[in-house]
């Protein structure tokens, strides 16, 4: 088994691909749930934007809320149809995109609880994030924000798993997710799943940087220049998306793999024990 953090991430990551590529189909739910996410976007968030720009706040911070509640109820549908079809794959059974969502249409009133939950914390987040006058203060405000989402992210990470498979609420979800990790790794949870880091390095790292390279020579004053910093932009942008869309897939099987793992000691898709029970990073 590869030793260190990295190590477990590729192994991890890499095993993960490997049912990603004999089921190519489950790309399509992240990538359903992102061309989905454009209907709040269209709906909700530029009339939002335009409100806050008019200074009617109250109005605009309502219709904003009203499309983050919309974008997470797309997310929710989208991941709990990819956690539906991942777990037939998974104990041997053929699955499809169309059984997948009908089965989280199946689940749509506790999909919409937790929607309405993620809202509530992302509205959270949000607030301790807040904005003031001092760099120092956001500083420590921003990474007090990403501290709380990291650990939600961990401990809530069984809770699509529980509401699809085990047919609970989203409140019992939460607290039977968070009851399995503790069983499972112990109270300290701090870091994240291991899996990922391999795709984000070769995907997302690459897009970041061709995108602020692209931002550089597209405010320079060469026409030429110009055309390649859009180019390099839109590059940029093509390559995170499709670094998201891998990563979103790997964690929606994962999340079946280690939910199996953990409540019932099953080792599926190719993993060792060793591999998942190091899957979860704990200091």
């Amino acid at each position: 088994m590869a030793r260190g953090s990295w190590g477990q991430s590729r192994l991890l990551s890499t095993k993960s691909w490997a049912i990603i590529r004999e089921n190519r189909y489950l790309l399509a739910f992240p990538l359903l749930g992102f061309v989905a996410s454009l209907v709040p976007l269209a709906l909700f968030w530029i009339p939002a934007g335009w409100l806050l720009l008019t200074d009617q706040t109250v109005a605009g911070i309502i219709v904003a809320v009203v499309g983050l509640f919309a974008n997470q109820m797309v997310i929710a549908v989208s991941s709990g149809g990819l956690v539906a079809s991942a777990d037939e794959e998974l104990a041997g059974r053929d699955s499809s995109v169309i059984h997948g969502i009908g089965c989280a249409l199946g689940r749509l009133v506790p999909l919409l609880g937790w929607a309405c939950i993620a809202t509530v914390v992302n509205i959270i987040a949000g607030a301790i994030r807040g904005n003031s006058s001092s760099a120092a203060v956001d500083a420590l405000r921003n990474l007090a924000a990403a501290g709380v989402l990291a650990m939600w992210s961990l401990v809530t990470f069984f809770v699509l798993p529980f509401i699809m498979l085990e047919k609970v609420g989203p409140i019992a979800a939460i607290k039977q997710s968070f009851s399995l990790f503790k069983e499972r790794w112990g109270l300290q949870i701090f870091g994240g799943v291991r899996i990922g880091g391999m795709v984000a390095l070769v995907t997302i790292l690459p897009g970041v940087i061709l995108v602020i390279l692209g931002i550089l020579a597209a405010i320079s004053d060469s026409a030429a220049l110009i055309g390649t910093g859009i180019g390099l932009i839109v590059l940029g942008v093509l390559l995170c998306m499709v670094g998201a869309l891998i990563l979103s897939t790997m964690r929606g099987i994962f999340s079946v793999v280690l939910f199996r793992f953990a409540r019932d000691g099953a080792v599926e898709g190719g993993f060792t024990e060793a591999e998942l029970q190091g899957a979860v990073r704990t200091s």
